[in-house]
Order: structure tokens, then sequence, then C-alpha cells
């Protein structure tokens, strides 16, 4: 009975837990639907029940089968095994029991806590090289103690957030903090809702009833508990109260982003401030074809549309990810080109796929601008061109009267370097790399302000001929228009020839500089040539800035305040007195020759700039006075022979005493040759800007070209000059000093004080013969305090910079240190002032024939100086040039020569030491080392270790190490140049060795360039023992070239497997690890540049291996681009390739040396993945019977897949396109052919397949390749051809046929020199009638030097060209018309006659091309000039490279 109830009750429990189990289960697969946690205790108990049912299912399915088998077998009947069954279903049901009783949960989840999890990685995220580094930057940053805000600043949709999303991710990933939280700020910022977010990222609970001043006190008592805490505030826009939120002001770090570089430094306070900036083109490309999903490797149409769209995105991630979303999946060709207009040409409505979010984005930035003043400037540099120029925006602005309450330019020069400095901070305007008056807007930024300004609140309008929008308003656009800008306007659809602009108050117009060079033109419509009736119906104009355009007047516009004509035509000018509105007029590098003295007028005259008017002779006197309110007046670069002062000024011409009389005068920018034109007391205090040169100061030396300095002098005084009291007053204020004394008896310095220097930055003394010391020990006082740049020229007599001992800050702020052709000056600094010069970054010394030592150490009482480290911390560039007699970087006054050679136990004076030698001198960031005509030097970089006690010593050596007498000299270097990228040596004549043997890799670990130059006793570039310098510099090197170089016979030496060693084998892998293999055959297999993209070697006549003993393979060249290799002798030539075909050849004729058997190169398919660029120079030196080893072209073409140009020089190739490339897909964009004297064709023809070998060919040039008789045949397909230049070619009868001719639908220029045997350029076909030739896109045509040339065509053809405007004939004297058929040349004027832009080149014209040829032909033979058409050759020798016919070519072959 109890086995039965234990049974049927094991059975009962069973069936609940599987009823409880399934509720449990229910709620939590419900409670993770949810993204919750599941208590663990549930987690635990669903296991035990799972394991418990499954026990309790086989034990009852066990007796079961048992209870059958019984029934069967009664007889086999066991009391004892039924009673232990019983007792195990018995304690099987009790434990089901304890699980029913424990599982009856209220809750079986949580929400998760923030703080805990880890944010998974976006997968629209990019690890991208850019990100990577700012990233790394910002989490150094965050590590860093002494930073407690640091602020991350970046243009609107440059990824901000998506960086600061990752980084919170990675923080929590890599445990960088306890807790990590994010609140995102945006422009409207709401403090509840921002605490909230932190608060839940805490996992701090804020009561519903709280207020936001008891959130804030929970939320600072929570963030104080723990100082490993982290938070985000993304999005910033203004001055945020960190208090009011509860962020503590010590404690926790933030991190915060901001589009407005100013709300976190001066608002926020951050201490560290990392700039996020735009994508580079590759990464740009690889964001945008992962988001696009669309495969471009099959459809190079569809790549190059999507390069191009790809540009117009111009780096910017926003806009990258929105069009590629948009495209995402599209492969119709139609769809991406017109994505590529909306881009270029953005719509006046916004609300497109493409633009609507980019739109969005920016204009967000636009609104947050505070003030009219900041929006309208923003939106009148959305009016410039590509470079936005201060003095543009200025003139425009003040014309404008943008600004409130300002009326003197100064005062409106001061508020626009506000504004645009509040721009800049938005990132919505960026400060141009070249100059510090430039800026420009990011392409999406200018399209989004263009459309803001388009809009009915503005109406402002730009018209761009570089693929913008070229269509002008229409009528009622150009009615509500007040502001217009037309750049590019050669693409600009034609003008109305009168445009009614009612309100319209800005207008700017841009032609390019070949309007004015060819006023027949009309690529722009006329708008070069603009009249009176043009500018009718403008009444309201305020500014106008014409450039590049021929003017007639200007006479309607009575209103005008701002009139800029720069490169106009103006020609007489006298009605600009009529516009006597004016306040601001630039008739810069206009063509005016005088000033009219109706100019008298134009008192409210501000500024007057007529800056290189180089035709600009006359100025009538009393113009300049009468300009009472003139506070800007440029006068660079112009003729004018000024009057001399004198009590009656009657003269034709001006005088600059007029100048005194404009006490308004601020700004000044003046050249005066003639020193005797200068009156007394010109200059006065007043004078806040100003760039003046005084004597005749060539233009080479007119260093003002850096806008930085407002206040620069140039001087060339001549022997009579007195400085008076005026020019010192200059002096003392000038920033940009040029001193050139070349006539004067005394220099200016010993006239002027210390305190004279005061403000200068930039010092230039150049052609002084008498000044010895530029200073001398007078007083104490600093004589340069914040001098920069120092520059210092044939300084002939000069011993010493500085005399005495002089402080040690003399010239603390010096960045920028050059010394040329100073022939008397053995050194530059004392160590003294040397261990001030901690900021400096380029030093340059050249030419200077006494140099002993760049610095010497002091010495007292004949004790050296053995001072504290001369740190050049900030040294990136030092270059030393021409200096026969340097021995030593730095030493000591006395014993430069002593410190040159040191003597040896037998008194010989052949051990010189380092160049660089002392412990003292450390370059831990330079980047450029120079080194060219040292004749000295034999070898450069190693360490020479020390002897006899003697400590060791760094080395960039003057001389060699050797072993005398048992004293040893071995090489443990130390001296480190760790940022060093670029090296390049020149012009070395005793130069042997660069590297010694044993330089530590660590010295060098980062050199990207190295070029050596003219070393002619050069062996090897680096002597190795294969030890990790070797690996390190092929680990580093991008670019490598070696020209010119007599006995380089290696690159890189090896000098193991010398002295019966057996050499090892270096694969240098791209994980930077090394590994040594050895090999019965002794010579060594693999070695590898993982990131070499440039290597060229020409004029290595010895050349035989670029590592000993190593021949390298396709592992070796992965990332190689472009390879230049010449004239390295014939030997060379035929080792310095092979395959693993080519080694089986066995011939005799065919056998090398063996020092030089194994190949420099084994190119196989493959080797070359990358190779863009080859270029092959061969002397000519190989016969075609010893030229089995070196690859034919089709070897080539057929293994480098991704060949882009090719160039042969002086090659016995017969043809470049064998028979089996036919069927291949080349990629060839360019082929440069020189000097191929047995090339007969490119490709021979065959009708039976079409050829495929051309069709991505862009330019052809071929020259001095006189066995070519044709340059492809008929048909071949030429319709991506753009240039095609053939000279020299006198086996050529013809140049194409009509069938190939029709195909040069993209041929924009051609040129056919010098071959003596064409007689036309296009000949026709046998059975062609009516044919119509059409070269559209043909500009310029040369036909030169072809003395049999009767036609460009001789068949009766029509030839059609539509957009050539070049043409010049010369020497073709049997040319007596171009063509027979119909001719059409629209925009042709004529013909030239010479193909030089020299002054004899006259242009030709008559009715037409055929009539002006004949003409010209037939007044050729009239006047017999032969400056037209003789032929330059005709009593030249016969051409070498054209032997004639009956000539043995096979045997001249093998004779050379």
């Amino acid at each position: 009975m109890d086995y039965s109830s234990n049974i049927e009750n094991l059975k009962y429990q069973e069936e609940k837990l599987q009823h409880a189990r399934e509720r449990v289960r229910h709620s939590v697969d419900v409670a993770l639907r949810n993204g919750e946690k599941i208590y663990s205790d549930v987690s635990k108990w669903l296991t035990d029940v799972d394991c418990i049912t499954e026990l309790a299912t086989r034990k009852l399915c066990e007796i079961e089968e048992e209870a059958g088998t019984r029934s069967s077998n009664s007889a086999c009947l066991n009391l004892k095994h039924r009673h232990q069954i019983s007792r195990e279903a018995k304690k099987m049901a009790g434990d089901i029991a304890e699980l029913l009783k424990n599982g009856n949960f209220n809750k079986v989840s949580y929400l998760p806590t923030l703080q805990n999890m880890v944010p998974e990685q976006s997968k629209d995220y990019m690890i991208l090289g850019s990100r990577m580094s700012v990233m790394n930057r910002i989490i150094e940053a965050l590590r860093d103690a002494n930073f407690n805000k640091i602020g991350v600043s970046g243009l609107a949709g440059v990824g901000k957030s998506t960086l600061m999303e990752e980084i919170r991710r990675q923080a929590k990933e890599e445990r960088l903090f306890n807790e990590v939280a994010l609140a995102k700020v945006t422009d409207n910022p709401n403090l509840s809702r921002i605490q909230g977010e932190i608060a839940e990222m805490l996992n701090l609970q804020f009561d519903s009833k709280e207020n936001e001043i008891e959130r804030a006190n929970r939320l600072r008592t929570r963030l104080k508990k723990d100082n490993e805490i982290l938070v985000i505030l993304d999005d910033i826009w203004k001055q945020l109260d960190l208090n009011a939120i509860g962020i503590p002001s010590g404690g926790c770090k933030l991190l915060l982003t901001s589009r407005d570089q100013r709300v976190l430094a001066s608002h926020m306070g951050t201490e560290k401030n990392i700039e996020l900036d735009i994508l580079g083109d590759e990464e740009a490309w690889t964001l945008f074809e992962k988001m696009a999903g669309v495969s471009f490797k099959d459809d190079p149409d569809l790549q190059n549309e999507a390069i191009k769209v790809v540009k117009e995105c111009a780096g910017l991630p926003i806009a990258l990810v929105t069009v590629s979303r948009a495209l995402k999946d599209h492969k119709s060709l139609r769809i991406w080109k017109d994505a590529l207009v909306q881009l270029r040409r953005p719509p006046p409505e916004h609300d497109t796929e493409i633009w609507s979010p980019v739109y969005s984005c920016i204009e967000l930035s636009y609104k947050h601008l505070v003030g009219r003043e900041v929006k309208s400037l923003f939106l009148l540099c959305a009016q410039q061109g590509y470079v936005i120029s201060y003095r543009d925006l200025l003139r425009y602005s003040f014309g404008l009267c943008l600004f409130h309450g300002i009326d003197t330019l100064e005062e409106a020069s001061n508020r626009l370097e506000k504004l645009v400095s509040n721009l800049q901070d938005s990132c919505l305007l960026i400060q141009s790399p070249h100059s510090s008056k430039e800026f420009y807007m990011h392409d999406v930024v200018r399209h989004v302000a263009t459309m803001i300004a388009s809009n009915h609140d503005h109406n402002m309008f730009v018209m761009r001929g570089d693929g913008g929008q070229t269509a002008w308003p229409d009528v009622d656009g150009l009615k509500r228009c007040e502001a217009l800008s037309i750049h590019g306007a050669d693409h600009i659809h034609k003008y109305p020839n009168k445009i009614e602009c009612p309100k319209l108050r800005y207008f700017h117009v841009q032609c390019k500089d070949s309007y004015l060079k060819t006023p027949s033109s009309t690529s722009f419509q006329g708008m070069d040539k603009l009249g009176d009736i043009f500018f009718q119906g403008m009444d309201k104009l305020k500014v106008l800035s014409l450039t590049n355009i021929q003017l007639s007047s200007l006479l309607p516009l009575t209103n005008l305040q701002t009139l800029c004509l720069d490169r106009c035509k103006l020609g007489d000018i006298h009605w600009i007195g009529k516009l006597k509105t004016l306040v601001i007029l630039s008739l810069a590098r206009s063509d005016i020759s005088d000033l009219p003295r109706e100019m008298k007028s134009l008192t409210r005259l501000q500024l007057l700039d007529l800056s290189y008017c180089y035709k600009l002779r006359l100025i009538p006197p009393n113009v300049l006075s009468s300009l009472v309110n003139l506070e800007e007046l440029y006068m660079r670069e112009i003729n004018v022979q000024w009057e001399v002062e004198g009590p009656s000024n009657e003269g034709k011409n001006a005088s600059l005493a007029e100048l005194k009389k404009l006490s308004h005068l601020t700004t000044l920018e003046i050249d005066i040759p003639n020193v005797n034109n200068l009156p007394k007391d010109l200059f006065t205090e007043k004078f806040e800007r100003y760039k003046i040169c005084i004597g005749d100061i060539p233009w080479e030396n007119r260093l003002f070209k850096e806008e930085a300095f407002s206040r620069t002098l140039g001087l060339k005084l001549n022997t009579s000059f007195q400085l008076d009291f005026w020019i010192k007053m200059l002096l003392k204020r000038t920033e940009y000093l040029y001193l050139n004394e070349s006539n004067s008896t005394k220099s200016v310095l010993y006239e002027l004080n210390r305190e004279d220097f005061q403000k200068l930055k930039h010092l230039h003394i150049q052609n002084n013969g008498d000044i010895k010391h530029i200073l001398e020990l007078r007083t104490p006082a600093v004589a340069f305090p914040i001098l920069e740049t120092f520059v210092l020229e044939d300084m002939i007599s000069l011993e010493e910079i500085c005399q005495g001992k002089l402080p040690f800050s003399t010239f603390k702020y010096l960045k920028v240190l050059k010394v040329y052709n100073c022939d008397k000056l053995r050194f530059i600094f004392s160590s003294s002032i040397v261990r001030g010069l901690s900021l400096l970054e380029e030093l340059n010394i050249t030419s200077c024939n006494n140099m002993g030592a760049i610095f010497v150490k002091e010495e007292e009482d004949g004790i050296e100086d053995q001072g504290d480290m001369m740190l050049f911390g900030r040294l990136q560039t030092l270059v030393l040039n021409d200096l026969p007699k340097l021995v030593g970087f730095l030493s000591t006054k006395d014993s430069f020569m002593a410190d040159c050679r040191e003597t040896n136990s037998e008194g010989n004076h052949d051990l010189q030491l380092p160049l660089l030698h002392h412990d003292q001198l450390s370059f831990p960031s330079l980047e450029t080392l120079k080194i060219s005509n040292m004749d000295s030097l034999e070898f450069i970089f190693g360490k020479l270790a020390g002897q006899n006690g003697k400590e060791s010593r760094d080395l960039i050596s003057s001389g060699s190490g050797t072993e005398e007498s048992g004293a040893t000299t071995h090489f443990v270097s130390t001296l480190s140049f760790p940022s060093l990228k670029k090296l390049h040596i020149s012009s070395m004549d005793k130069l042997e060795i660069i590297w010694q043997d044993q330089v530590d890799a660590t010295s060098f670990p980062n050199i990207q360039e190295l070029r050596i130059f003219s070393c002619h006793k050069l062996l090897h570039v680096f002597q190795s023992n294969l030890h990790t310098t070797t690996t390190t510099l092929m680990q580093s090197l991008t670019s490598l070239r070696i020209w010119n170089c007599d006995s380089l016979e290696t690159i890189f030496g090896n000098t193991e497997g010398q002295n019966g060693k057996e050499p090892q084998v270096l694969m240098a892998s791209s994980s930077g690890t090394e590994e040594s293999v050895a090999r019965e055959d002794g010579i060594a297999r693999h070695i590898e540049f993982p990131i070499l993209t440039e290597l060229s070697l020409d004029g290595l006549p010895k050349l035989k291996w670029i590592f000993e003993g190593v021949h390298t393979n396709l592992e070796s060249w992965p990332s190689l681009k472009e390879l230049w290799l010449g004239e390295c002798g014939g030997q060379v030539n035929k080792m310095i390739w092979a395959s693993k075909f080519a080694s089986s050849s066995s011939s005799e004729e065919n056998q090398l040396p063996t020092c030089i058997q194994q190949p420099m190169f084994v190119v196989e398919e493959g080797t070359f993945p990358n190779l863009e660029i080859l270029s092959l120079t061969f002397n000519g030196t190989i016969c075609p019977s010893r030229f089995s080893d070196f690859p034919d072209p089709s070897f080539l073409l057929t293994r480098l897949p991704n060949l882009l140009k090719l160039e042969v020089y002086d090659s016995v190739w017969e043809e470049i396109f064998p028979y089996e490339l036919v069927d291949r897909e080349i990629r060839l964009r360019l082929l440069r052919l020189c000097c191929l004297r047995m090339l007969t064709h490119l490709w021979k023809e065959d009708n039976t397949k079409p050829c495929q070998l051309f069709h991505n060919l862009e330019c052809l040039e071929v020259f001095g390749c006189g066995k070519l008789k044709n340059i492809v045949p008929s048909s071949v397909s030429l319709h991506n051809l753009t240039g095609l230049e053939i000279s020299h070619c006198h086996g050529l009868i013809n140049l194409l046929t009509s069938s190939t001719a029709k195909t040069l639908v993209q041929l924009k220029g051609m040129a056919v020199t010098n071959c003596k045997r064409i007689t036309e350029i296009v000949t026709m076909e046998d059975g062609e009638a009516n044919v119509k030739i059409t070269f559209n896109k043909l500009t310029y045509l040369t036909l030169d030097g072809l003395p049999n040339l009767t036609h460009f065509c001789s068949g009766p053809y029509s030839f059609g060209f539509p957009s050539l405007e070049r043409v010049t004939v010369r020497c073709c004297s049997e040319m007596k018309t171009f063509c027979h058929g119909v001719l059409s040349t629209p925009k042709l004027s004529g013909v030239y006659d010479d193909n030089s832009w020299s002054s004899k080149r006259n242009l030709h014209s008559k009715d037409d091309l055929n009539t002006t040829t004949s003409c010209l032909w037939e007044e050729s033979n009239q006047y017999d000039t032969g400056l037209l058409f003789r032929e330059r050759v005709e009593n030249s020798e016969e051409d070498e490279n054209h032997p004639s016919e009956d000539e043995d070519h096979s045997e001249n072959s093998e004779e050379g």
C-alpha cells in the first residue's frame, strides 16, 4: 500500500511542479522581453526544477517499465527492490514539495541599474583612425589628474554625440570609472530632464514630488560619495549652471561637448579642449560605402559618381550618413546623378530626403547666434568665394552699415574681429592654414547658409560657375533680391541686358583673369563688359564689387558706399568723381594709368586702395590731400614719380607731403623707392598699422607677406640717408623689420638702443658689409624680448651675432633662425643663449664657409661649460647646408680643429669625432633633418663608445672610426631622434656610410621619408647586421628616393654571412616582428616594406641589391604605389627583375656574374598589388638578344593589375600591348614612351576581336620613337583620351585613321611636333563618304615642325571643333589649307605662329581657319620670312632615332 501511495504522490507532485514551472517561466519570459533582469533565486529555482523534473520523469518511466515486466512474470517479484523504489519516490516527492513551497514568487525580475550595464556598440559606428586619435586624446585627458573638465568642440554634425556614446561605452567596458553618466543638454536645456538622465544612470531614484533644488542636493551628495564617476554633458549651447543641476565643483570628472569652443573655454571653464574635425577623403569614403550598402567594385561608372557625391559631402559625417542612407541599395546611375545635382545646387526648399537633416542641424547653429550683426555677417560670408578675406568682409560690411553705432574703420575692424571670432568659436567659420586674415566655410555649411540667405526673409542669392546655381533668379526673385553674388562667371547663363533689382544692396561679380586677356571671349556671354544700362534700376545699391571686368561707367549709382574694382579694365575713370557717397574705393591691380582730378570731390572717402596698379604713373597734386576723412591708404607696388616736397608744388605729380594733411590716417601701405622723395615728419604715432618700404628693395626680398604682422618696415638705405626721429619712432613700434644696408656706411643698428626692438617679432638683415656684431654687451636689458624669427643673409663681415655674455632670455621666444652666406661667422650662439632657445622650431644654416660649430660652449677660467642639458624640445626642422668647415654642432670656441680630429697613438689625424657628440643635446621633436654639401662627412649616424676610460659619445659624425694599435672603436648608439620623419642627404662627396653597424632601432623609430642625392662615395645606405634597426626602418618608411650615387652597391648592407658565417633571411612582417630563416643556398628570400608607397632609384650604376643577399618577392611591397627605376646600368637592368620562369634560362649569353645573378625584384602576379605608377629608364644599353630575363610589357601589365601610369625611356621594346593582352581589361590611364628606338607599334591589329586595351587611357605621349609606323590601328577606340602628344616620330606618315578620330570625344589637347614625314593628321579610309568628325572638347591644337604636312585631313570630311580656342601652326611649309571639307570653329579667334609665350608670338585671323592657313602660306612664300614655316631641321644630321630604311636594324641592334 505504501508503495502505491508513494508512486501516486510522486506523480501528483511532479504534475504540480510542471504547472508551477510553467507559471514562473511565463513571468520570466515576459520580464526578459521587457529588458528586465531575473532575480538569481528565480533562476536557481528554475534550474533546480528542470533538474528534479527530469529525474522524476525518468524514475516514473522506469517504474512503469518494471510494472509491465512484473505483470507478465509475477514470480520475479522482488520485495526488496520494490521497497527501495518506494523510498526513492517518497524522497523525490518531498523534494518537489519543498520546491513548490519555495516557488511562490511575488516578483521574478527587476529593472537593471544603468550604471552596471555596458552599452552595446552601435552597428553604425565605425572605427576610423581620426576618431580613434581623438578618442585616445580624450581618454588620456580623463586619466590625467590635472584635468577635471575636458571640452570637445566641433562643427554641427561632425559626430560629437556619436563619439560621446562610444567613450561612455568604452569607459564602462574598460572600467576607467566606477560609474558613467551621460545627459543631453540641447539648445533648450531642461534641468529636471538632465538631472533625471544622470540619476537614472547612477541608479539614483528621485521622488516625483521633489523640485529641482531638492534633486540637485541629492544628486550632489551622490556624486561626492565617489570620485571615480564620469559625467558627460553633451551638446551645450550656452553657459550651464552645474551647481543648479547638482554637479559639484570637485570630485567627479566632467566631459563636455559644444559646437561653440568659446562656451566651453570661457563659460564652462574647461581646462583641456579638444577639437573634433571633419573626416579625410579616405575615411569619408569608407563611412559612405558602408552606410550606402552598395558594392561599387563591379560598376566603375557608379563608383565615379559615388566619389563625386562623397566629395560634395566634404567629410561631414552627418552629410555622409544622410546621403548614403538616402541612396542605400540604389544602383541606378540616374538616381546618383540626381543626388549630385541636389548637393551641388541645393533646392530653395530644404525638405528633401538629402538636405532636411543636414539643414536642420546647421540652421540650429545659425539661430543660436546672438545678435543681428553676427547673423548678417554669417550670411555675408555665404556670399563670398571659397576663400573669405577679412579685408573684403570689412569693406563690404562697412559699406552695408552692418555694425550699429560704428563710424570709423578702426571701430568697424574691432567689431568685425569680435564677430569673426564668434563665428569661429561656433565652428561656422574656419581659419585658413595659409593666412591669419583668410577664412573659409565648410562646403556643407556654405550650402545651408546659402539656402537660409535665399529665403524670403533675406532674399540673398549666389550663382556659382563651379557646379553650383548657374541660372539667374526669375523676374520676381530679382525684384525682391537684396544681395547677389556671381562667382566663376564662365559657366553662368547669359545675363539680361538690363535687370530690375530695386532692392539690391550688395552686388558682386567675379570673372577669371583670362577674360581681360581675351576680351573677345564669349564664355560669360559678354558679362566681362558692363555698361551704364546694366546698373539702371539699382538705386539702393550700397556695395559693388567687380573683379576682372571691363567697365565703362557707373553713373546711375549715386548711393554707393563701397566700390571695389579689383583687376578691372577701366581706362578713363573721370566719372568716378560723381560717386560722392563713396566711403571705400578699391582699384587694386586695375589698369588705370592716372587718377582723375575729379576724385577731389570724394571727401567722404575713408579707404582708398591703389595697390599693385602697375600702370599708375600720375596722381595729380592736391588729390590725396583733399581726401580729408581718409583712414586707410594702400599704395604698394605703384610707380608714381613723387614730387619732392617744396614751398610750392607745381609739378604734375603729388608729393608725399600731402599725406601729412590726412589727420585721420591710421593705416598706410606704401613703397618709396627713392629715399629723396621722403618728406620730413611724414610718419606719425597715429599709424596703428603700416607696411612701408623705403629704398629700392627687390621684390623677392619684400617679405611682407605675413598678414599676422600689422606693422612692417623695410629699409634699403644709401650712404647719405640719416634716420630722423619719425623713422626711429616707427622702428620702436615695428613688428617686422627688413634691413638692407648694401650702400650704407654705418649700420642702423648702431644708431639704435636695445629699447628700440621691444616690439620686434621678425628681423631680417641683409647685405651689410661692415657690421661685425649684431649685439654688443652694453646694458643688461634684453635686446629682442619677443623676437620670433631671425634671418641673417649676405653679412660678409659678420664675425659674431652676440658679443659678450648676454642674458639667458635674450632670444627666449625665438622660433625660426636662418643664416645664409655669412662667410666670417664661426658660430651662431653661445651655450648660455642656447639654453634659452626652448621654443626654437626651425634652424637653417646655409653657405657659411668658416662655420666651425653651430653653438659654442662658454669657458670660465679655462673650465668648460658642463651645464644642464640643451633641450631643443620644439625644434622640428634642422637644415645644415654647404658648411665645409663645420666639425661640431656644439663645441668650444677655441678648439674647433681639436674637436674635429683627435690624434691616435702614432700621431696621425685619421680618427674624426662626431658632428653631434655631446650628451648635453636632445632633439625630441625633430621631424625634418636636411644635410647637404658637407664635404668632410664620411658617415653620419652611430655612437662612438668611450676609449681609455672616457664616456661614450653620440654620433652624427664627420669622420670614420678606426682600430689602431689595439685601441678599439665600437658603436653603441643612444643618440635618439624619436620624432624624425624626413631625412634628406645630398651632395656629400666623402660620405661612405650613413648608418653604422649597430644603430639602435629606437633612435629612428618613425622615419617615413628618406632622400639621398649625389653622394658619390656612398657604398651602403644602411650597413646593418639585420638587427632591429633595419626592421624598424622598413616598418616606418613610406618614401625612399636615391639618385645619382655612383658607388652605391646596396641599400641595406648585410655583414652577416661573412667570415664563414651563413647569412640569415629576414622577414619583417606588418606586425612588427622579425624572423630569421636560414636557407641552404645562403640567399635570403623574404623581406617586407609594409607601408612603403614610393620607391625611386635613379643614377645608380653599381647598384646590386636592395638588401644584400636578398631578392624581394610578392610579400615585400604590399603598399607600394609608385616605382621609379632609371639609369642603373646594363647589368642592373638585367637582374633587377625576374620571374619564376626566367630563372630557368641556361643560355650562355644570359649568364651574368655570380655576384649579381640574383634579381633585385621577383615579379609574380600580386607582387605589387597596389602599384599605380611605374617609370623605367634603360638608357638603351640592353640589346634584344640579351633581354630575355627582363619582363616584357605583357609580363608587367598582367602582373600589375592596378597600374595607372606607365613611363618607359630608352627601351628596346618593339610593342607595348602584345596580342596576348587583347582579352584583358587594362586600367592604364597614362602612357608615356620616350626614345624607344625599336618600337614599331603599340598594338598589332587583329580584326577578329575588339580591342579593350585602350578603353581607360586618358593621356598618350610618344617621343623619339623613329620606327613607329602608326599610333593605333583603326579598330582601336580612344573614347577616354583627353591628351595626345606626339614628337620626333619620323616614321609616321599619318597620325590617326578616321575611325579612331571619331572616338576622340573627350580629347582636350593635341600636339604634333617635329615629325619629318607626316603628311596628314587624320587619314581617310576606303569607301567612306559624307563623313563628319567632331572633336567636342578639343580646346588647343599645335602643329609644329612638320615640313611635309599638307592638310589636317586630305579627304572631303567635315570637321567640327565647337570648343577649339587656340591653334598654333609653325614650320609647316607645305600646309596650304587646313582641310577640304566643311569646317566649324565657333570659338577660335585666330592662329598663333609660335607655341611659346614670347613677344614674337603673333595671332593671325582671317575669315575662317582654312582662309587663315592659306593666307599664312602665301605670306610666307611671298616675303620668304622663314619665321613661320621654315624647317628647323633641314640642315641637321639624320635623327638617330630614325634609321634609314635600308639600314640593317638587326645589326644595329646587336652593336648597340
